[in-house]
């Protein structure tokens, strides 16, 4: 039974590997490429360009017993490249451009990871365009024509590859190349055929990007809905006792008092908008006096009702909740600080989208009154509808991020 068992579980494994190779992979890619002129010729210098391509990639079967045969693919892969290089005795410079279409048979040495792969090919091109540029005046300018530019547009080329991919990834892998010219027909006195070049370059699957946008948002969805059935405990602000002492000190009894009552109606405002306008999950508010208890978990005596009294009775899972307040913070998206309504974790660190969002700023100016940043502790706070605006679309985006787009 045990051997059954085993033997059910390798075919289960391997079959899930059957049908990764046997996808298909699609994308496009980026190359800067050196001429290896300099190497033949002493007054030749290479000079670094580029290409631009797309690619096609698939295995050549699907899993068989042989693992060499299991691993290799090939690739597809029609480009434009331009090249050039520098002749450092007559000031010329030569450049290029060729439509590429390369052909690479891929082996991927480990069964178990596709991070490393070795490849070979062949990439005939055709010429395209083909200038020689003339110093002048200490600017490189076109030479309408010149004798030792033997190319013609046209002209065909063949070159082997050889190369090593190394994977950066899901989504992207580097490639070091060498481009070996059949054709190149230079010398040190005429320009014809193509230089052989190193290449390296960037792959990146279109394929596997899309794959991986889906995971995460798929990912995304299911973390929010399960938040949406968990708890959203509000943290509101207690006065600042500080400032109420100095009044007191300064004898400015109205103005403590002021203040007190300015802090206690923000707190209603903010329980009663989140009341009306916030129904993505259950919420329960608590006071910043109690932020240590609940950082640690403590949940006994913190809760407060809708007028700012003691309510013991709050029930809530204790494994599913998250944290916010209208407070000043430095904000993770904006990176300074503002007045707004953010979101944290259990352990009071700042959620990313769709919870937190520049929209969750209120501004430093309560009510939109510039002298209010000076004034707003002692005579003035925000108002109700700064409040109901903010919870009102952070509700909304959170309701929308439930949805999967896919």
């Amino acid at each position: 039974m045990k051997k059954q068992l085993l033997i059910l579980l390798l075919l289960t494994h391997l079959g899930s590997n059957a049908q990764k190779l046997t996808e298909s992979n699609y994308g496009m890619v980026l190359n800067g490429n050196f001429s290896t002129i300099h190497s033949k010729f002493e007054n030749y210098v290479g000079r670094g360009m580029g290409s631009f391509g797309i690619f096609y990639q698939r295995p050549f079967s699907p899993y068989h017993a042989n693992r060499y045969l299991n691993r290799l693919d090939f690739i597809v892969e029609p480009s434009m490249n331009w090249l050039g290089y520098r002749d450092n005795t007559s000031d010329k410079r030569y450049n290029s451009t060729y439509i590429d279409m390369a052909c690479y048979v891929n082996y991927v040495p480990d069964r178990m990871s596709d991070d490393l792969r070795l490849f070979c090919g062949i990439r005939p091109s055709v010429l395209t365009y083909s200038k020689t540029s003339i110093i002048e005046f200490g600017t490189y300018k076109e030479l309408p024509s010149d004798t030792q530019n033997l190319n013609v547009n046209g002209d065909l080329d063949f070159c082997g590859v050889v190369g090593v991919s190394v994977n950066m990834g899901s989504v992207a892998s580097l490639e070091l190349k060498y481009v070996h010219s059949f054709t190149n027909k230079i010398t040190a006195t005429a320009y014809q055929g193509r230089p052989s070049i190193f290449e390296i370059g960037l792959r990146l699957s279109a394929v596997r990007l899309k794959t991986k946008m889906v995971d995460e948002e798929a990912n995304l969805v299911a973390e929010v809905n399960k938040m949406a059935q968990g708890t959203l405990l509000v943290m509101l602000e207690e006065p600042d006792e500080k400032l109420i002492e100095q009044l007191l000190a300064d004898k400015k009894i109205d103005d403590a008092d002021y203040v007190r009552k300015l802090q206690e109606q923000t707190n209603r405002n903010i329980i009663k908008e989140f009341r009306n306008n916030f129904d993505f999950c259950k919420v329960e508010f608590f006071s910043n006096n109690n932020a240590h208890k609940v950082n640690r978990g403590d949940f006994s005596d913190i809760f407060l009702d809708d007028n700012l009294l003691p309510n013991p009775s709050v029930n809530f899972d204790t494994a599913n909740y998250f944290i916010a307040s209208f407070i000043e913070d430095v904000s993770q998206l904006t990176q300074k600080m503002d007045y707004g309504l953010y979101f944290y974790d259990h352990k009071f660190i700042q959620l990313g989208k769709p919870y937190n969002s520049t929209s969750n700023g209120m501004g430093i100016f309560a009510g939109g009154d510039p002298q209010n940043y000076i004034r707003r502790i002692k005579t003035s706070g925000y108002f109700p509808e700064d409040f109901r605006k903010i919870i009102k679309k952070t509700n909304a985006r959170l309701q929308l991020a439930r949805i999967s787009v896919n």
